[in-house]
């Protein structure tokens, strides 16, 4: 009886020594964030029937939460239904809920419909750009594991820092930021690996990947704070209701002089990339015709 009790004692040590391994490996909050969403499709994202990205990042998102609380990690979403969210107002509640990861979640694409392939987006800075890649291959590597090709980890330089929004305004924030493209929804292959995987298989994949990255030293560095990750180049200040941004009538002025360059067309596109902060006209006026240009180039493309 004894040796039974002794037996029942060590059981519930080892246990305890086990979980309490385990908190203290994933100590630290992660936050994933389902691009897109909003009534009807102005919000959708990428569409191809039967899919619409802002559907498909929800619903991948909400099981890659599941997928990482049971492996012990603090968990929170950006959103968790169809609502509109800026920007900012994403990274500002990543940064509000102690985040030390923000994962942002899309799909891809194309005018042409010729591409394919998963890729990661990161920052290029400091020691956001290391979360970035470390954590970035350790997605890839599972994601591959479907079928998926990989793209590689990517990053890009916009006119005020970082070139996508949420990563932009993340490490703005102090928070490393990741976009994760899981796939060209409109190619094939990837649809044929999205209808067999399904978005339970991804986010078994997203989730492993993180993981990984987690127990790795930096990731543990970054969740335990030894990692610098100070903020980088603060994003530009916008409104996120009410008020004005920029010169006023000055900037309205000079959005007419500037759409002078595009055809309406375009011009109604140009404005859409900023529509998010509530004042895409002010914004507009601040980049350089050239790269405004290129902008309108990728677009016709299919890259944008």
């Amino acid at each position: 009886m004894d040796r039974v009790k002794k037996f029942i004692v060590f059981t519930a040590v080892f246990a305890a020594c086990l979980w309490m391994t385990a908190a203290a490996v994933f100590a630290g909050v992660v936050v994933i964030d389902p691009g897109h969403g909003g009534p009807g499709t102005e919000g959708a994202g990428a569409i191809y029937p039967p899919y619409m990205e802002k559907s498909l990042t929800l619903e991948l998102a909400t099981k890659l939460r599941d997928e990482l609380a049971a492996r012990g990690v603090s968990v929170y979403m950006t959103r968790t239904s169809d609502v509109a969210m800026s920007l900012p107002q994403r990274a500002s509640y990543a940064k509000s809920v102690g985040a030390n990861l923000l994962v942002s979640i899309h799909f891809n694409a194309s005018g042409p419909h010729d591409k394919t392939g998963c890729e990661v987006w990161s920052s290029m800075y400091g020691n956001h750009a290391t979360v970035g890649r470390e954590c970035g291959a350790q997605v890839l590597s599972q994601l591959t594991a479907l079928g998926l090709e990989s793209k590689g980890i990517k990053s890009k330089l916009g006119t005020q820092g970082d070139y996508f929004g949420i990563i932009r305004y993340g490490v703005s924030m102090g928070v490393p930021t990741i976009i994760i493209e899981h796939c060209f929804i409109d190619y094939p292959t990837d649809r044929s690996v999205l209808e067999s995987a399904g978005t339970a298989g991804m986010a078994r994949a997203d989730a492993a990947g993180i993981a990984s990255f987690l127990a790795s030293g930096t990731g543990q560095a970054l969740m335990n704070g030894t990692l610098d990750v100070s903020p980088v180049a603060p994003a530009p200040t916008v409104s996120q209701a009410g008020g004005t941004v920029g010169a006023g009538a000055s900037s309205t002025a000079a959005a007419v002089k500037l759409s002078a360059n595009f055809s309406p067309a375009d011009w109604n596109w140009l404005l859409s990339q900023w529509a998010y902060t509530g004042h895409p006209q002010d914004i507009i006026v601040t980049v350089p015709l050239s790269e405004l240009q290129a902008l309108v180039e990728e677009h016709k493309k299919g890259n944008i």
